[in-house]
């Protein structure tokens, strides 16, 4: 391969034009996703995000950052939460797609730094930056509202970049990768114990704990601690891999399955639909448009 050819696969890889088609499905299952995660909060917006709740201010020098960042009454909390979360039905419908996005980035982040003594953890920064990168991606160019507005039909398109996916993928890739990493050289991760004594923590579920009455031998979960480790490790390249990628889909579904229905940490399940990303953007707007055929067809 010649330099030339290398810089024309590379383009191609990274800042080729493409269908809108697979963001635009991105779009509607993670902003979906999203709605069930923050509806879920919305009869305890007074608790987390107020100052009669559980937060603690964030004193900083600066006057400005210290008003905006000092809980509100529950009173202004609850009516920052019900426009958080119509931006964000906005958003997954696609209506002012991009305003919409911007808004719900600003106000999540502003979740996320006023609840920073609660539970702030991998899974918002992963969801924030997801949020940043479909701002500017063009995942409303079609299967949205803005396009039946501006084109007559939610099924017309225009295309885009397709490095915005190529980023959330990446993303994605090393989420997965720097978790099996970090298993590989945590002290606590050498044996199965960090398993067992997870299925009786307080994270574990009714059926973890009917695993853990079982008293399985150690080694089992040895054998089950360097299996899960090996497979986050070898994910995120297994994702990429064209021939055997259906196979990691699978594992990686199971594998959150499993970690939502033992552990409770149903998070991640954001993840699977997030698989899409992997594959090629035309295969998607395929996809699209023979079930559009399909459907034509039966309705004559």
């Amino acid at each position: 391969m010649n330099i030339f050819s290398f810089i024309a696969q590379w383009n191609h890889f990274w800042f080729r034009s493409c269908p809108p088609h697979l963001l635009a499905v991105f779009r509607i299952i993670f902003g979906a996703f999203l709605l069930l995660y923050f509806g879920l909060q919305l009869p305890h917006v007074g608790m987390f995000f107020s100052r009669k709740g559980l937060l603690m201010p964030l004193h900083v020098p600066d006057r400005i950052f210290t008003v905006i960042f000092t809980p509100p009454s529950p009173q202004i909390a609850l009516f920052l939460f019900i426009t958080f979360l119509a931006f964000l039905f906005f958003f997954t419908i696609g209506l002012l797609t991009r305003v919409s996005a911007a808004v719900v980035f600003l106000l999540y982040s502003y979740y996320w730094v006023i609840t920073l003594f609660q539970f702030g953890t991998s899974f918002d920064r992963l969801f924030l930056f997801t949020m940043l990168v479909l701002t500017f991606s063009g995942c409303g160019k079609t299967l949205s509202v803005d396009m039946k507005l501006r084109r007559g039909s939610f099924l017309a398109w225009e295309p885009i970049s397709i490095l915005p996916q190529r980023l959330l993928s990446v993303q994605i890739m090393m989420t997965y990768l720097g978790v099996g990493w970090q298993k590989l050289a945590l002290p606590a991760w050498q044996t199965g114990k960090v398993l067992a004594y997870g299925f009786l923590g307080r994270w574990a579920t009714p059926p973890a704990w009917a695993i853990a009455r079982m008293n399985i031998p150690l080694p089992y979960y040895d054998a089950l601690n360097w299996l899960i480790k090996a497979f986050e490790c070898t994910l995120p390249f297994g994702l990429w891999s064209r021939r055997y990628r259906w196979w990691f889909f699978a594992g990686g579904a199971l594998f959150h399955i499993m970690i939502a229905l033992l552990l409770a940490i149903w998070w991640f399940l954001a993840l699977i639909p997030a698989y899409i990303l992997f594959l090629e953007p035309e295969r998607i707007q395929q996809l699209v448009s023979r079930g559009r055929r399909d459907a034509t067809l039966a309705s004559t």
